[in-house]
């Protein structure tokens, strides 16, 4: 069970993602509030896992100065930062303040709860820049091994012990490939690698193209 607070100043809003995430079974939503000022105090009282929070408020961009505040105190709970001003700036911000995630609020809540769920399991996810150049995927070596035995159906314990490697390394460097890539998880990108012919699962050989 994820043990979440979620933070919107706007209340008909607060009270929908309250009403949608509620209905999902391994989410607990421990606490609401309209304001980010409180999220520590709450955070304090309610030890929640995750943070879910809008970056804007009536004060401004709250939920980037809280989020800072929140890991430099407790630093074990994940945040995922939310907007709906598609602006690369927030994003780099988010980063900045020590988010875990960021997500658009025009994402489905079928999304929104994969990417609770991947935060939870150390996966950062964070939209890629739509102005970026996106043939091709800039990846390492390495990043492209552990890659294509995700597209062959290897678990993360499965890659590690084929790599010689801690899962903790693996884990990492699939963040590494997540940030690269702007994919919102490792499945979805393989996925995208294999409709594209970047990778033949079949294939352990093939090179990314």
């Amino acid at each position: 069970m994820i043990r979440m607070i979620l933070v919107e100043d706007q209340q008909i809003l607060l009270d929908s993602l309250y009403d949608s995430l509620s209905m999902t079974p391994d989410l607990d939503i421990v606490a609401k509030t309209i304001n980010a000022a409180e999220i520590l105090s709450l955070c304090e009282y309610y030890k929640p896992d995750l943070v879910l929070m809008d970056i804007c408020n009536e004060e401004g961009h709250m939920g980037i100065s809280e989020t800072v505040r929140l890991k430099e105190k407790m630093p074990g709970i994940k945040v995922i930062l939310m907007t709906a001003m598609p602006d690369m700036s927030f994003v780099h911000d988010a980063k900045e303040a020590g988010a875990d995630s960021f997500v658009y609020k025009n994402v489905s809540k079928d999304e929104l709860v994969k990417s609770i769920r991947s935060t939870m399991q150390n996966y950062n996810t964070f939209p890629a820049d739509q102005n970026a150049p996106s043939a091709g995927l800039d990846l390492t070596e390495r990043e492209e091994e552990i890659l294509r035995l995700v597209c062959q159906g290897q678990s993360r314990k499965e890659i590690s012990e084929t790599l010689f490697l801690s899962e903790n390394t693996v884990r990492n460097n699939i963040n590494k490939i997540l940030t690269k890539t702007g994919f919102d998880s490792i499945a979805q990108l393989a996925i995208f690698a294999v409709s594209k012919g970047y990778i033949v699962p079949d294939q352990a050989s093939n090179e990314l193209a």
